[in-house]
């Protein structure tokens, strides 16, 4: 019978564990096809690991004439045992366990690899938990146990390999090991100790002419574990040398360059900056070595090389720059090195794979050079101008698109790994900036110049701009006339490739802070804006920089309004542009009319609007399909971007936070919000459109976010509508409630809840949206955990900025409260926090808050036990601060009340509150109530008390 039938069999117990069924498991788990027999394997196998039984089988596992798989799975178990599970090891049989590891190890040294793997991955667990106390010395203990060893079907080498294994990856261990910040630091004082024991048993391995190429390679990769703890390089000096001597040999140059690369980039190396330049030196000594790899294009070679470099210089850019004498001249030799990789021929990433890693070197290296001090910033600046500007000149080629033949046939992958890398090359170009400044801008727009005189190809011209438009993204523009004349030129390129068109569009689009204060520019570059409207291909860059300007630049719109909005309109109507196009093209139109009298503004949406509006009433007239949902969609996205966009009152707004609506009187123009207008006429439709699509989440969540964009915009000259939107609102929830009405109706009872002509409408809307809410529990709280968590929020924010909402006759706080309780009882993390907020918040309003006294003092004693069951194991533990927020809320703003109630649950024992004594639930009850006014420690003190009932007190798994 299959394990996983066993597993699935309802009302059966799982099957026992036995040595024939952990087999089957196994078996099941690599080879069974079906993914659900290897899911259910597993799953079993897992429960089998952590069984008080392991401890027995896993041996049995380790047969060596079992399968290696099971083998495997046995040392596994043996790691997983002694890693998580090492209070059950009683101290009288650790010395068993350790013989019983080495002898396994020794067993099962020339059989497979990853069991031998595994199996020093557990005696090196062991080695962690016990020393120093149960095993001094361990690592002097090791090297001897293997050398004193009576092994006769073990020869010499054989030992020395699964020694070398053991040795790497006993730090690699302690590097992952879940550990307390003191059992880490004593743990790590005893492997520096045994270091002193492993550093010359690997030398001398290295150094034997006779020793195996196989030996070498394992001597490195333990050198390169070791020294990953920090080892100071005055202690490796020696070894350093020889890494730089057997780089040389085919066979170990991958190993060495990964121990030197590990012993540069350790944190206290730069504490020893004579041995750093030494390192510089002799990486310096391996350019004839590079040269001869990139004739031959042995490009793993090279690749090796230009790791080891830019993890040297990434790791010490600020000794390069502060060198002087002969060290600075290898200094810039070094930093010519790294050039050469950037600059490597050919195409990244088809020609080669390697000018892409020393962008972090650049980054690092200009930013020590400009946050120098400023008496020696000039100086470094001189220094190393010369060498950005080189990198400059690279970067402009190798931004560089291949022909159009050579591109077409790379694959997707390789297209977008090329995409990747123009970014980078284009942050880079910024960083070069920040250290050259002006002189960068004025040397590029020369060579964009000379290239256009020259006639040179399309991809030269695209590199310039590009380089232009990831320095202007950085917000520097350069000085004025430069600026200007730039855009001046934009004109007279020619843009018949649409790679070069659209890298110029978007570089139009980053000037646009810029154009804020020279509107004068506008002329020349609108109309090849506007060109991009008409192609598919440029719509994207045109539209996005469209926006990007109209929104910086609103009252020099004005003057180019007309053909804008005819350019606008006509691409609209011809159906090139994808949703996302027209989206954001509504966007620049609401911009644009925003600088208009509102009579042309009026006039010019009779004519833009009306066919998108004509589009929503055929689609309400017609029974629901795929394509008619799409086209509501895009059509009411656009005119969210256009109520969004179209404000004629904007700079009353300006103070107003991004996310936040707050009443505020129009102190501008008292001319009608043509948003207001634009509301009247579609709201109509939308709520036709909802009789059909009431039940589709997207339909109803775009009608909503109309809504809301609308609102941010008119403020309080939505007034006149408000009673619709609130029947409106009513009549949605009602029908299927969504979270996003009720985040709706949160921000119109905000806005408009103290205007009292309104008071009926917006009592109404609370009313009856916190009545569909209750009626969804208890039985369908499960299926509506998202509009329960809204509610909350919804419920906690008004508490907050609207209490008096809370005062209606009609309204039951209890069932409310009531609503919180069970709501906090769902899985979701964010349900939790919503009802903790809620929670929180009412109990500070319970002096002020008619009726929520009364409520707090019947239902508060079952709140605190909740939020007990829940910090003590109810709730996942990264919300137990925001329960302890409940606690500290009821300790200062009703002790009295709270005092009677957690002393009273704290004596209860029958209110379970896992593997607290009783001692523990007393102190941190009195506790608590000590603490009225420090949240901080409230919090420290609930967290560490539901360590202590999850079992996770004292232990390493407590920090995580």
């Amino acid at each position: 019978m299959r394990m996983a039938s066993a597993l699935q069999a309802s009302g059966e117990s799982q099957p026992e564990v036995t040595l024939d069924n952990i087999e089957k498991a196994i078996h099941e788990l690599y080879y069974d096809p079906s993914a659900d027999v290897k899911d259910s394997a597993q799953r079993w196998l897992l429960m089998a690991q952590r069984s008080p039984q392991a401890w027995q089988f896993a041996w049995a596992l380790l047969d060596h004439n079992k399968a290696p798989e099971v083998q495997y799975f046995g040392a596994s178990v043996l790691h997983s045992k002694i890693s998580r599970s090492w209070p059950e090891v009683p101290s009288e049989q650790y010395e068993m366990l350790r013989t019983q590891l080495f002898q396994q190890i020794f067993n099962s040294a020339l059989g497979t690899r990853i069991v031998l793997t595994r199996l020093c991955v557990a005696l090196s667990s062991f080695a962690l938990s016990t020393m120093p106390d149960v095993w001094p010395d361990a690592v002097k203990s090791i090297i001897e146990t293997f050398q004193q060893a009576h092994t006769p079907h073990l020869d010499a080498m054989h030992r020395c390999a699964a020694l070398l294994e053991l040795l790497t990856v006993l730090p690699e261990e302690f590097q992952t090991a879940p550990m307390s910040q003191h059992r880490k630091s004593t743990v790590r004082h005893e492997l520096e100790k045994g270091m002193v024991h492993v550093l010359p048993l690997l030398q001398s391995l290295l150094e034997q002419d006779d020793s195996p190429t196989h030996i070498r390679h394992q001597a490195l990769r333990c050198f390169s574990s070791w020294v990953q703890l920090s080892v100071p390089l005055t202690e490796i000096e020696s070894f350093q040398k020889l890494l730089f001597q057997l780089i040389h040999d085919p066979d170990l140059f991958d190993y060495c360059v990964d121990s030197l690369v590990n012993v540069v980039s350790q944190p206290t190396a730069h504490k020893y900056p004579s041995i750093v330049r030494s390192i510089i030196r002799e990486v310096l000594k391996l350019q004839e070595m590079l040269a001869s790899s990139v004739r031959e294009k042995n490009m793993d070679t090279v690749q090796g090389l230009c790791r080891l470099a830019v993890t040297l210089g990434e790791n010490h850019t600020k000794l390069l720059v502060e060198s002087t004498g002969e060290d600075k001249q290898h200094a810039m030799e070094f930093t010519s090195l790294v050039l050469g990789f950037t600059a490597l021929p050919g195409h990244y990433p088809v020609d080669e794979t390697i000018s892409n890693m020393p962008f972090g070197f650049w980054y690092l290296l200009q930013d020590d050079i400009v946050s120098a001090d400023t008496d020696k910033l000039e100086s470094y600046v001189q220094t190393y101008a010369p060498v950005f500007l080189q990198l400059v000149e690279v970067m402009l080629r190798k931004v560089q698109y291949p022909d159009d033949e050579e591109y077409d046939g790379w694959t997707e992958d390789e297209k977008e790994q090329f995409r990747c890398y123009r970014q980078d090359i284009g942050d880079t170009l910024m960083y070069c900036h920040t250290l050259l400044k002006d002189p960068l801008l004025n040397h590029l727009y020369a060579s964009l110049t000379r290239i256009q005189d020259q006639d040179s190809s399309w991809q030269h011209v695209e590199a310039c701009l590009f380089a232009f438009r990831s320095i202007a993204e950085g917000g520097d523009y350069g000085d004025d006339q430069c600026a200007a004349n730039l855009l001046q030129l934009i004109g007279q390129i020619n843009m018949s490739h649409v790679k070069l068109a659209s890298t110029a569009l978007y570089m139009l689009g980053a000037y646009s802070e810029w154009l804020t204060d020279m509107p004068e520019a506008l002329g020349s570059i609108i109309p090849v804006l506007l060109s991009g409207l008409n192609d598919a291909e440029l719509a994207a860059p045109a539209t996005m920089s469209l926006k990007d300007i109209a929104s910086d630049c609103i009252p020099g719109m004005r003057a180019h309004a007309e053909v804008i909005l005819t350019a606008s309109q006509q691409a609209l109507m011809a159906n090139v542009l994808k949703s996302r196009e027209a989206t954001r093209l509504m966007s620049v139109i609401g911009l644009v009319l925003s600088s208009l009298p509102q009579a042309d503004i009026m006039n010019y949406l009779e004519v833009i609007l009306t066919p998108h509006v004509q589009a929503l009433e055929e689609v309400a007239n017609q029974q629901p399909s795929p394509s008619g949902k799409s086209t509501i969609l895009v059509k009411l996205t656009m005119m969210a971007n256009l109520c969004a966009s179209l404000d004629i009152k904007r700079e009353d707004k300006s103070i107003i936070g991004k996310g936040e609506i707050e009443s505020k009187s129009s102190a501008g123009t008292q001319d009608t919000q043509p948003v207001l207008l634009i509301l009247q006429k579609i709201l109509p439709i939308v709520e036709k459109l909802l009789n059909m699509w009431i039940s589709d989440a997207a339909i109803v969540e775009s009608v909503c976010e109309l809504l809301k964009r609308a609102m941010r915009t008119l403020l309080d000259d939505l007034q006149p509508l408000v009673p619709q939107l609130c029947d409106l609102l009513c009549r949605m929830y009602n029908t299927v409630p969504q979270p996003t009405m009720l985040d709706l109706a949160q921000q119109i009872i905000i806005l408009f809840g103290s205007v009292v002509s309104l008071n009926s409408a917006i009592a109404s809307l609370f009313l009856q949206l916190s009545s569909k809410t209750l009626s969804l529990l208890p039985n369908n709280a499960r299926e509506h955990t998202d509009v329960l968590e809204e509610y909350m929020t919804t419920c906690a924010q008004l508490l907050k900025k609207h209490t008096k909402i809370f005062t209606l006759d009609e309204l039951n706080l209890a069932a409310i409260f009531q609503c919180g309780l069970v709501s906090m009882t769902m899985p979701e993390n964010h349900t939790i926090k919503a009802c903790c907020l809620f929670f929180g918040n009412f109990v500070s309003q319970s002096d002020n808050l008619p009726g929520a006294g009364e409520v707090l003092t019947q239902h508060g004693k079952p709140l605190v036990e909740l939020t007990l069951k829940a910090i003590t194991g109810g709730a996942p533990r990264n919300v137990v601060d925001n329960l302890s927020d409940i606690l500290f809320s009821l300790n200062k703003h009703a002790f009295t009340k709270f005092s009677g109630w957690i002393t009273d649950i704290m004596l209860n024992t029958t209110v379970e509150l896992p593997r607290a004594t009783k001692e523990q639930r007393e102190h941190f009850g009195s506790t608590i109530l000590r603490n009225r006014a420090n949240k901080r420690q409230v919090r420290s003190l609930v967290k560490e008390f539901s360590l202590i009932c999850r079992g996770l007190h004292g232990t390493d798994y407590a920090e995580y």
